[in-house]
């Protein structure tokens, strides 16, 4: 294959280009050297971001939740009262069609070993962040309306297992159904 010269964000493709070949071949056959491969460039160019493996799957795990992350605050900037229960229902569906979109950050994402997830309605630092921001903003609207820590506690799990789920299931293939996600999200996700 020819080597060209790239223009553009290359350190931004090596990391998309990285998430599909895991997605497709596993994390066992990712390398630098492949990656230079599929993305075109010379076998340096990779080393000129990332200093190894583990240095470029953790830009990977970085890139992914940060989108991630957006994808949360900027439902609930939109949410007319963020606030209010509509924040935390906008996050749920944020969250879903954001992994029905990139299917192959969702399997990529959770088959880390390093994600955490802190179930306890304790704020934590080691937690991963988008669940903590999830997590405070459940809290923060729950307490605001009166809701008894039990119930905040047990609601916690309860919509990010519902979410989750849904996430997982949109992120597969071969899915038969009979409607569009996006027409049904509200009716799941407030039973």
């Amino acid at each position: 294959m020819k080597k060209s010269y790239h223009h553009g964000n290359l350190k931004q493709e090596l990391i998309e280009a990285g998430i599909k070949m895991v997605q497709q071949d596993g994390i066992e056959k990712l390398s630098l050297r492949k990656l230079a491969s599929y993305c075109g460039v010379s076998e340096a160019a990779p080393y000129n971001h990332f200093a190894n493996k583990e240095e470029l799957l953790s830009a990977m795990q970085d890139y992914v939740t940060e989108q991630l992350m957006d994808c949360l605050m900027k439902a609930v900037e939109h949410t007319d009262e963020p606030d209010s229960p509509a924040a935390i229902l906008n996050m749920g569906k944020a969250y879903v069609l954001f992994f029905m979109e990139y299917p192959e950050y969702y399997s990529f994402l959770f088959m880390q070993q390093c994600i955490h997830i802190d179930l306890s309605i304790e704020e934590s630092t080691k937690s991963f962040l988008p669940f903590q921001y999830y997590k405070d903003k459940v809290c923060q609207v729950y307490r605001k309306e009166g809701v008894s820590e039990e119930r905040i506690k047990y609601g916690i799990i309860a919509m990010w297992a519902k979410v989750h789920g849904m996430a997982a299931i949109t992120s597969m293939k071969h899915i038969v159904k009979d409607f569009e996600w996006e027409d049904v999200l509200d009716k799941i996700l407030v039973e």
